[in-house]
C-alpha cells in the first residue's frame, strides 16, 4: 500500500485457504483476493 499508494488495487493470491488467512491480506491492505477456497472461506 506504501509502495502503489490508495488509488491502485492490491490483488493478494495463492495460499489464502481460510476465513484468517482473508482477514489477514485485508488488513494488510489487500483490495481483492484470488483464491481457489472462496466458498469454504465465506461458509463459516
Amino acid at each position: 500500500r506504501r509502495t502503489v499508494g490508495l488509488k491502485m488495487g492490491i490483488k493478494a493470491a495463492g495460499g489464502i485457504r481460510s476465513f484468517e488467512d482473508a482477514l489477514l491480506m485485508i488488513r494488510s491492505g489487500a483490495t481483492r483476493l484470488g483464491c481457489s477456497a472462496s466458498v469454504k472461506i465465506v461458509s463459516v
